[in-house]
């Protein structure tokens, strides 16, 4: 057995540094995904699935396409067993998988190439999942995404993905806000829950904002938590990791506030893996990101960017 984790990068080809950033721009209908473009900056479908999280059609070298998982908080690009064994990829040996509710083997595949629109992701080993426990059939991680600007504009039900080194214009209103890397994640540290720090992972492939038991305590010492009741989120492994879900009064990032969020506190594996189980950490889920007009997460600038709905001010 190879002892690969998904912690390791794969890295992608960079554009030209004289040339614009190519763009391909995602809309969210629940329409089938028509055939990609070739033009740089394709129009293609976008869906969200049944726990509102997001899915980009993209093709595996001639075929497809096929829905795939935008997931800030995967490593590693993940692909389906059923679609692995439909296209008759090849197998690779097997490694070992990290996930948030702990460590599992898992057999890997090699993807030859994965495209969205020109953009092109080569040579990727990739852990084989279940789709119905992924919910589509592959995750695109930050192996696929670190060189990129990931744009949710929640406020128009786009998605878009911008290469390059060139600097997007900044929406009127946005706040920026900085971070750093852990393993390739961004993590903020510009951040309280209810007037504690707390450093926030940013994962768009959880449905739901999940807190750790450090957190926890620091809110039940001042009796700041309302809470709801037991509750179950399901790994990619398919795995359950259990919780009990609880309303926090607001969280503020960098200037921005979300009030009443309903926060999963569980012992997820991930906070271990970053080393953040010891002081207070947040996985910011979708439920959390919905709550602003548009979200831009610069991999490459390491900066979030927020736009408030235009009723909501600031902290």
């Amino acid at each position: 057995m190879t002892w690969v984790t998904l912690w390791m990068l794969l890295a992608a080809p960079a554009a030209a540094a004289d040339a614009p950033p190519p763009v391909t721009h995602y809309e969210a209908v629940t329409a089938t995904p028509e055939a990609l473009d070739a033009s740089p900056s394709a129009e293609l479908a976008m869906a969200s699935d049944a726990y509102e999280r997001m899915t980009v059609p993209v093709r595996l070298g001639a075929s497809g396409p096929y829905q795939f998982l935008v997931d800030t908080g995967s490593d590693r690009t993940s692909v389906s067993s059923e679609l692995v064994r439909k296209l008759g990829l090849e197998e690779r040996q097997s490694a070992q998988l990290h996930s948030a509710t702990g460590q599992s083997q898992v057999r890997m595949a090699y993807l030859p190439e994965l495209n969205m629109s020109r953009r092109a992701v080569r040579h990727i080993n990739a852990p084989m999942l279940e789709a119905g426990n992924m919910g589509a059939d592959g995750i695109l991680g930050i192996d696929s995404l670190r060189s990129q600007r990931v744009v949710f504009d929640f406020a128009s039900g786009t998605l878009s993905i911008l290469s390059g080194n060139a600097s997007p214009p900044i929406e009127e209103g946005a706040i920026v806000v900085r971070a750093r890397r852990l393993a390739g994640r961004l993590v903020i540290t510009d951040a309280e829950v209810d007037g504690e720090r707390v450093s926030v992972v940013i994962d768009t492939g959880s449905s739901m904002t999940v807190g750790n038991a450090a957190l926890r305590r620091k809110l039940e010492r001042h009796a700041r938590l309302e809470m709801i009741g037991a509750t179950d989120l399901i790994s990619v492994t398919g795995a359950a990791l259990k919780g009990e879900l609880a309303t926090v009064r607001a969280l503020d990032i960098g200037g921005a506030r979300l009030e009443g969020l309903n926060v999963l506190f569980a012992e997820a594996h991930t906070f271990r893996q970053l080393k953040l189980d010891r002081k207070p950490a947040l996985l910011l889920g979708m439920n959390a990101l919905r709550g602003f007009d548009q979200v831009t997460i610069d991999f490459a600038g390491r900066t979030l960017l927020l736009v408030l709905p235009r009723h909501r001010t600031t902290a």
